[in-house]
């Protein structure tokens, strides 16, 4: 049987000094997740989020692009 690890008796995988507060990401127990501090945590959350959505907008305008050019095309 494995021992349980708490977040807050490690200190954060990124900044190496601050007390962790998190495993992070908790998606599946079979994804390795990582201690964060919540300084940490935030910024990489907040990362993830804005390549998130700057992904989804190059999508759009590449989608809009296409649309355009098959348009032109039948012209």
């Amino acid at each position: 049987m494995s021992k349980v690890v708490h977040a807050k008796d490690l200190k954060c995988c990124t900044c190496k000094t601050e007390q962790a507060v998190a495993f992070w990401p908790f998606i599946d127990p079979d994804i390795k997740s990582h201690p964060y501090c919540q300084k940490c945590l935030d910024k990489t959350r907040d990362n993830l989020l804005l390549t998130m959505f700057l992904e989804d907008e190059k999508r759009e305008k590449a989608e809009k692009r296409r649309k355009k050019e098959e348009e032109e095309q039948r012209r």
